[in-house]
């Protein structure tokens, strides 16, 4: 099960005397890098490591496109993980806890759930075409 490791590594440091802050503080981190993330992706960020002056400017859209979209989907997963993570710290229910995967989980539990979860999904999938992207006029 993919979610094990981070799960126990999570029960271990809640069983530790004050581990429910130093959980906390990791998911709190880890809220802050996905936040990071959005605002990269909104800000367009990702464009200054691109060679954009050889690209052709319908080339150009397309990559600012999905890099914009991709890394905000990125960065609300990552927000997502994080925030479930705090909360294993405040109920002490390391279960509740978990990765990416746990993180898509609660998405799907939600009122229109399903459609929260394609939407990330489709989000996580344009990311990964623009790292295709990426490594094709990444800067080097």
């Amino acid at each position: 099960m993919p979610s094990a490791a981070p799960e126990s590594a999570i029960s271990a440091q809640l069983l530790e005397q004050g581990g429910e802050g130093a959980v906390g503080l990791a998911g709190l981190i880890i809220v802050i890098c996905g936040l990071v993330l959005v605002a990269e992706g909104a800000r367009r960020k990702f464009m200054k490591y691109l060679r954009t002056a050889q690209m052709s400017a319908r080339m150009r859209r397309v990559v600012e496109l999905f890099g914009m979209t991709g890394t905000i989907a990125r960065g609300l997963v990552f927000a997502l993980a994080g925030v479930l993570v705090i909360d294993a710290a405040i109920t002490h229910k390391a279960s509740e806890s978990g990765g990416i995967d746990k993180a898509l989980l609660t998405l799907r539990n939600q009122p229109f759930g399903e459609f929260l979860m394609m939407l990330a999904a489709l989000g996580l999938a344009v990311f990964g075409v623009y790292g295709l992207r990426e490594a094709r006029w990444r800067k080097v």
